[in-house]
């Protein structure tokens, strides 16, 4: 291998482990981004085994990674005639990449608050105390909070843009609503 194929080799498997790190640190396996990686770097599809090789990964572990990547549309399988080994290249366009993401993922978590914050909210239905009635209050913020966090999510897998600014009155707990929990405790 002469100098030119190891310092394009260092290289890559630098973008690799950076790219891992994000993944990792996003809640994705760091596999996912190491493999996704190479293939986007790369400039012809390429095979299961030359992924392990390149990443020093078992063959189990790359087809995994590749199965979850196909599943994130993150990945595409390649068809190259007269080839038996199937191929694989990376999706390149961000946008595509993120709100796919964020509309599975992010949405899920949202939904599931929803659910929950709505069945809290079920469960003190018919509370006379003051207490309860200023937890209602709070759970009904949390739910306002939960419905323009969809909203902004949703907006922002339609648009690509992200408008925060319905957030801020939803940002501070009223000084009245705190005094008025403090009172009835």
């Amino acid at each position: 291998m002469d100098d030119k194929q190891e310092r394009w080799l260092e290289a890559e498997l630098l973008v690799a482990d950076a790219v891992g790190d994000v993944i990792e640190h996003w809640g994705f396996r760091k596999a996912l981004g190491r493999v996704w990686s190479v293939l986007y770097l790369s400039d012809e599809s390429l095979a299961a085994a030359e992924l392990a090789e390149r990443l020093q990964m078992s063959a189990g572990s790359v087809s995994t990674t590749l199965t979850e990547l196909q599943r994130w549309s993150v990945v595409h399988r390649v068809f190259r005639a007269g080839e038996r080994r199937e191929y694989y290249e990376a999706e390149t366009d961000f946008w595509k990449m993120i709100s796919k993401v964020v509309s599975e993922r992010e949405r899920f978590v949202t939904r599931s608050v929803r659910e929950r914050l709505a069945r809290a909210s079920q469960l003190l239905v018919g509370a006379r105390d003051a207490g309860s009635r200023a937890r209602i209050e709070r759970i009904a913020r949390l739910q306002s909070f939960a419905d323009v966090a969809e909203r902004v999510i949703d907006t922002f897998v339609r648009s690509g843009r992200a408008d925060f600014g319905s957030f801020s009155d939803l940002l501070t707990l009223p000084r009245a609503l705190m005094n008025r929990a403090r009172r009835s405790d």
